[in-house]
């Protein structure tokens, strides 16, 4: 199977075209021939930051955490801490639904996720998680990372 990987950032709108008629859809149209079925993500270039945040938040922090932290000498995985936080911080919307079938309005509690941040509310909760554990569990983090996906130097 042929993969394709176009990681490009266009402020032109020619510039945009040019590369999705030029390289996109020729392979586009060769996959779709072949029989493949294709998906195609398109997004703000602001989130390629909460891509990395991401990265960092679950590849750094919660891996220190999770094995650093023992509260009470028991120490717990990262999918453990990573509710824990999200509960902490980030806690629950109160959502408002309508039955279609009855009518009726009903109101319920819904989690907060991590996926529902923008890039500076998730630099926020990276920022009160890393104090947390630094200063209440004794966790302490590297003082340089390498995003493992371009190789770029974070320090």
């Amino acid at each position: 199977m042929s993969d394709i990987a176009l990681h490009a950032t266009w402020t032109d709108p020619a510039q945009a075209r040019s590369n999705l008629t030029g390289v996109v859809l020729p392979w586009a149209k060769q996959q779709m021939d072949a029989g493949r079925r294709l998906a195609l993500e398109i997004r703000l270039d602001e989130d390629a930051k909460t891509d990395r945040q991401r990265r960092y938040y679950h590849g750094v922090v919660l891996k220190q955490i999770a094995k650093h932290a023992a509260p009470h000498g028991t120490k717990f995985p990262l999918a453990v801490w990573k509710e824990h936080f999200r509960s902490e911080f980030l806690g629950f919307k109160t959502v408002s639904t309508i039955n279609p079938l009855t009518g009726k309005k009903s109101r319920r509690r819904v989690r907060i996720s991590t996926e529902d941040l923008g890039v500076r509310a998730y630099s926020v909760l990276i920022e009160r998680v890393t104090a947390f554990a630094a200063t209440d569990l004794g966790v302490e983090f590297p003082s340089e990372w390498i995003d493992p996906e371009t190789g770029e130097v974070f320090r």
